[in-house]
């Protein structure tokens, strides 16, 4: 692994150590070759026999569209295609401690650019091309959201998506490893695909956060389970210190076994071809890894599964959504559906964050304990690598100004170590580079992600070209609404100010500090003083976007695009309302949910046909 710039780029080490010396370049780059070859899957070859003709397509396996082909190829007598736009699974994703080394490189992220808007700061937005998608390119943590969340699914439109409703489907892929959690059965579920289980390796921070949280009278919850606030422990989608994303749960040993599941990488998808008469689907166009146009066709079912911004943008490529934004693209009009690539939703956090720093001492592990970590988690599974968070705690809580008749919980705070700066980091991978001091530069700090659950204001997204190579133009209106820096500054201030007067951290010699100071001339710490910090500063959102295709507006409850007959959308992006926690649990529960509805159609017809 040649020891360069580039190759060390993106690797979220978040203070863990840094470079001295040429020597330990090298020797950090035989760690990352240790881990990665602990963490190798060899998958079956993919095919490139591409057939003419399936019962169901399944556009983009990631979070929701694995879970999708891998349980209607439950059905021996049903033939289904994946096909998914990036190559096979990234060998660096099993290995938790190396999330985000795949972040911005071309092959493995789409790398959305947002369109400027004020206040928005986000720039650009990783989204996963590979099979498991974000499963396979996200921070690992599991959250469900809570039950208030699906009840406003059912308020915006969504009927029979009550949190009874999706529940038994949170249930039905979960093999939870907790034996805490896994006894409390009306919750969690036992002996389905996916595992989840807490971070194996527990550290200092963890311990502090929980004891300052419980002293400031937060209980320690299962925020998966029937609490709406609280702490608790991170919950991740792992087994054994390694991911287990969609593509690892779900389509790993379906695609050796079953010889009807058929998976094409390196697919583009160009568009769906309905028939303008009856407004059937027929086929799906796409180019193969060698950039050949080919057509299969689709004797039940399509199924969209490419994320939040890109169904959208296959619909409207397809003929599906609003007429005027189709006309203007020559696009011919299949279905005016105006809500297409509406309601776009995501959390939001404010630039910057408060830091607790526990120490202002380096704590860089040598090169000897970097491999002797490398060696224990890759021959027992162990050690401080099986997770990638210091301080691996949330907590979940409603701000002191939201509404009371909204029950859910406005704020989420995660945490981290600090980030080793790239700009700090990369001179010493150079052999010409002396070694610097710069002992001051790195701290044992804890930085806070607060972040604002459910925003009112919303964004869209709009047929850019119509290439479907060249991503849609994305608004997402950061803080544009009033409301939201509102109830954000007032959820900001109560976590603050509950750090600052914590007699634990105290105690412990930490201190806690803000990266703002003055703002319009109010009172530092006061809520105009926090509204003008939010104002001010701006934000970003958190990669949790949802909503445009929403449910009651673009797809019935079935999930079934509306005006199109064998057409359904099976992803975050029918999400009316953006769930209290990370959204890869809600899109797999959408993924099960899909192939039971499927299911129940297709063999319940066939069951009629057979006995007429």
């Amino acid at each position: 692994m040649p020891c360069t710039p580039c190759s060390l780029d993106g690797v979220p080490w978040r203070g863990r150590f840094k470079i001295a010396s040429h020597n330990q370049c090298v020797a950090v780059a035989s760690f990352l070759a240790l881990l990665i070859s602990s963490a190798r899957e060899t998958p079956p070859p993919t095919s490139n026999i591409v057939p003419t003709e399936v019962d169901f397509i399944v556009v983009g396996a990631g979070s929701g569209g694995s879970v999708v082909a891998s349980r209607l190829s439950e059905v021996p007598q049903w033939n289904v295609l994946l096909l998914e736009a990036g190559p096979e699974q990234d060998e660096t994703t099993y290995v938790p401690t190396l999330y985000g080394y795949t972040f911005s490189k071309d092959e493995y992220d789409w790398q959305l650019k947002v369109q400027d808007t004020p206040n928005d700061h986000t720039g650009e937005i990783s989204r996963a091309r590979m099979l498991g998608g974000c499963s396979s390119h996200n921070g690992v943590k599991f959250m469900r959201g809570e039950a208030g969340d699906y009840d406003c699914w059912e308020r915006a439109g969504a009927k029979g998506w009550s949190y009874k409703d999706v529940l038994p489907f949170f249930k039905k892929s979960e093999d939870n490893l907790e034996p805490d959690l896994a006894s409390d059965t009306e919750y969690h579920g036992t002996g389905g695909p996916l595992s989840i289980q807490r971070f194996l390796h527990t550290d200092k921070g963890t311990e502090l956060l929980l004891n300052t949280y419980k002293a400031a009278g937060l209980n320690e919850v299962d925020l998966n389970g029937p609490h709406a606030t609280g702490l608790d422990r991170v919950q991740t989608n792992s087994r054994a210190g390694r991911r287990n994303s969609t593509n690892t749960a779900f389509l790993s040993k379906a695609r050796v076994t079953r010889r009807n599941l058929h998976i094409l990488t390196r697919a583009l998808v160009k568009r769906v071809v309905i028939d303008p008469r009856t407004k059937r689907v027929r086929a799906v166009e796409f180019t193969d890894q060698n950039g050949a146009l080919k057509v299969v066709r689709a004797k039940r079912e399509v199924i969209v599964s490419a994320g939040t911004f890109q169904s959208p943008q296959l619909l409207m490529l397809s003929g599906v959504g609003p007429a005027r934004q189709l006309r203007e693209a020559n696009i011919p009009v299949i279905v005016d559906s105006p809500a297409v690539g509406q309601n776009l939703q995501d959390h939001l956090v404010s630039v910057g964050g408060p830091t607790i720093t526990l120490t202002q001492d380096t704590s860089v592990p040598t090169a000897e304990q970097m491999t002797a970590d490398a060696e224990n988690y890759a021959q027992h599974g162990q050690g401080p690598l099986t997770g990638h968070a210091v301080a691996a705690v949330m907590v979940r809580e409603r701000s002191p100004l939201q509404p009371t008749s909204d029950n859910r919980p406005a704020m989420l705070t995660q945490h981290h170590g600090t980030w080793v700066d790239n700009e700090q980091l990369l001179p010493y991978c150079s052999e010409a580079a002396p070694v610097q001091n710069t002992t001051g530069s790195y701290y044992n700090q804890i930085t806070l992600d607060i972040m604002l659950l459910h925003p009112r204001g919303t964004g869209q997204v709009r047929l850019n070209t119509t290439h479907p190579q060249e991503a849609p133009l994305i608004y997402q209106n950061v803080f544009q609404h009033p409301e939201d820096v509102r109830v954000y500054a007032a959820g900001l201030k109560q976590i603050v100010d509950r750090l600052n007067s914590s007699r634990t951290l105290q105690d412990e010699g930490a201190t806690v500090a803000v990266p703002w100071t003055t703002c319009g001339g109010q009172q530092q710490g006061s809520q105009p003083w926090y509204e003008c910090v939010v104002r001010s500063s701006g934000g970003v959102t958190w990669g949790h976007s949802v909503g445009t295709c929403s449910i009651g507006s673009v797809v019935d409850s079935r999930l079934r695009v509306k005006g199109v007959q064998g057409l359904r959308v099976a992803d975050a992006s029918v999400m009316p309302c953006v769930p209290g926690g990370n959204t890869n649990g809600p899109a797999i529960m959408i993924g099960e949910r899909a192939a039971h509805f499927i299911k129940e159609e297709h063999q319940h017809r066939g069951h009629q046909c057979r006995h007429r």
